[in-house]
C-alpha cells in the first residue's frame, strides 16, 4: 500500500533548505568575520588613544611642575621689586632729610656771614 509519505526521500532534507542553511551560515560566518576584524581594529585605536592619553598627561606634568617653578620665580622677583622700592623709599628718605641739613646749614652760615660750601658753588 502506497501511503501519503511514498514519495518521501528516507531522511534526506530537501535540497533548496540545505543550499539555504549554508547561505544562513555563510552570512552567519562572514558577519562574525566583520565583526571580529572590527573588534581587532577598534582594540588598536583604544590601545593608541591610551598612549596618546599617557603622553599627554606626563606633557601636562611637566607644564604644570615648570608653571610652577616660573610662578616662584615671579614671586621671588617680585618680593625682590618689593624690597627695591622699599630701599629707595628709605634712601630717598634720608637723601631729602640730609638736603634738608645742607640747607639749613647753608642758611645758618649765611646768616653768619661765612662763605657757602663747596656743593653752592653755583649759588
Amino acid at each position: 500500500m502506497v501511503g501519503f509519505g511514498a514519495n518521501r526521500r528516507g531522511g534526506r532534507l530537501p535540497s533548496l533548505v540545505f543550499v539555504g542553511l549554508l547561505v544562513v551560515i555563510a552570512v552567519l560566518a562572514f558577519n562574525c568575520w566583520s565583526a571580529s576584524s572590527r573588534q581587532a581594529l577598534l582594540q588598536e585605536e583604544v590601545a593608541e588613544l591610551q598612549s596618546q592619553a599617557k603622553r599627554t598627561e606626563v606633557a601636562r606634568g611637566r607644564l604644570e611642575k615648570r608653571n610652577s617653578d616660573l610662578m616662584g620665580k615671579v614671586d621671588s622677583h617680585r618680593k625682590q621689586l618689593e624690597q627695591k622700592e622699599a630701599d629707595y623709599g628709605r634712601l630717598s628718605a634720608q637723601l631729602q632729610a640730609r638736603d634738608a641739613q645742607v640747607k639749613k646749614c647753608e642758611d645758618s652760615k649765611v646768616k653768619r656771614g661765612l662763605p657757602p660750601g663747596p656743593g653752592a658753588a653755583g649759588a
